[in-house]
């Protein structure tokens, strides 16, 4: 889904910080006179934009999501917990553990499987790679 948003500063040849504008009725032009118009957000919400049109700190661009491995990450993030809580039951009542001891198992599975997503979001978040890419500038 696209959005607009606001170049704030760039950060490297090519990459830009840019903060993104709520998605409301009026696109937030109006001049304030409108009734029904809500207020911008208090927060700032800040996010890293790869920046192939060139644009300058202060112009106001349309962005959309990065795509890339999504499914994967979501694989990573729900389904691998998921199989690792059934495992960890499973392996449990395999290893002839009771129904609480087989449960103890699952939770040790649970966090184990959870392991692999917590590295990832760690050398993602020390990557900072783009989030979003910039398509045009608005007027």
């Amino acid at each position: 889904m696209n959005q607009s948003a606001i170049v704030k500063k760039e950060l490297k040849n090519g990459v830009v910080e840019v903060s993104l504008l709520r998605q409301v009725e009026c696109g937030l032009n109006c001049s304030g006179n409108c009734s029904g118009c809500m207020q911008p957000p208090k927060q700032e919400i800040l996010a890293v934009a790869s920046n192939p049109i060139g644009a300058k700190p202060g112009d106001r661009v349309e962005v959309e999501p990065t795509v890339g491995n999504s499914i994967g990450m979501l694989a990573l993030v729900f389904a691998l917990p998921c199989l690792g809580l059934v495992l960890g039951y499973l392996l449990g009542k395999l290893a002839g553990l009771g129904d609480l001891a087989a449960m103890g198992t699952a939770v040790v599975g649970l966090v184990v499987a959870f392991l692999p997503a917590i590295l990832v979001n760690r050398s993602l978040m020390k990557r900072q790679a783009p989030e979003f890419t910039i398509l045009k500038q608005l007027f």
